[in-house]
């Protein structure tokens, strides 16, 4: 038989600390607590003590949500990352080591696809796949592995979701 804890208990195991620092924390009103109080319920935070998960937050509509200011953010400063890899303009390193084309095609081939649902959170892993999958010419081989390789070392899943999505808005900054 399982007993039922007590709201104060739950956040004594969350945060491992005594019964006096949950009093303490609750009366000096600090932050974490209202904000977990306010979005949580009691069950919730029960259910994460027990699985570390909160089955409600793993749908797809809450895993792929992503503010559009976010969005609007990584617009904005994903060009200016891309010129500071190495220094250099990206669309100047690209055009130097790796054919702009293979990226171009590629993002333009992705968007064309209807049937494609684009994860933000396995962004990085699908672009990475897909430039893979492309057909290079042999001499293009090493370009294509110099993507991969700039990609991997260089980009968040965000990014690269930023990147798939807005690619046309974000080379042309470039």
């Amino acid at each position: 038989m399982e007993f039922e804890l007590k709201l104060e208990e739950i956040y004594m195991e969350l945060f491992e600390f005594s019964r006096p620092t949950y009093y303490k924390w609750k009366r000096e009103n600090i932050k974490v607590i209202k904000l977990l109080e306010k979005y949580f319920s009691k069950e919730d935070l029960e259910e994460f003590l027990k699985t570390e998960t909160i089955r409600k937050l793993e749908t797809d509509k809450f895993k792929n949500y992503v503010d559009p200011l976010f969005i609007e953010y990584v617009k904005f400063d994903l060009p200016s990352k891309m010129d500071r890899i190495k220094g250099e303009g990206l669309i100047t390193r690209l055009n130097r080591l790796i054919p702009i084309n293979i990226l171009t095609t590629i993002l333009e081939e992705i968007k064309e696809d209807e049937d494609i649902e684009l994860h933000q959170d396995k962004s990085k892993k699908f672009l990475i796949d897909r430039i893979k999958g492309y057909a290079a010419s042999f001499e293009k081989k090493a370009s294509q592995k110099q993507l991969i390789d700039l990609i991997d070392k260089n980009f968040s899943n965000i990014e690269c979701y930023v990147l798939i999505k807005y690619y046309d808005e974000i080379l042309d900054k470039g």
